[in-house]
């Protein structure tokens, strides 16, 4: 199998949470390039998270959490195993809500 094949595929759940990616992107370009990298090879591994990883409770369970900067930017997203996606909940600051 190829290393191709176990990556996975990043999705955005809209175009506001892409717009906001693209705005990380502008402000941490090597930040964002680290955690590109890492949602498409270790999406749910801590031990390889360069950034913070952390799985979020409540009424967000099911949500992992990775940390751009140690401040307030950061990316929300979901796994699908199955058909190897992330899906990509949010990106940005610290949100007021979800």
């Amino acid at each position: 199998m190829s290393a191709s094949k176990n990556r996975y595929e990043i999705q955005f759940q809209n175009a506001r949470i892409y717009d906001g990616w693209l705005q990380l992107s502008s402000a941490f370009p090597d930040q964002i390039d680290t955690c590109l990298e890492f949602l498409k090879n270790n999406p749910e591994d801590r031990l390889k998270a360069v950034g913070q990883l952390k799985k979020l409770k409540g009424k967000y369970k099911g949500i992992l959490q990775y940390d751009i900067t140690k401040k307030d930017a950061r990316v929300w997203y979901v796994v699908d195993k199955k058909n190897k996606v992330v899906i990509i909940k949010y990106a940005g600051h610290h949100p007021d809500k979800y």
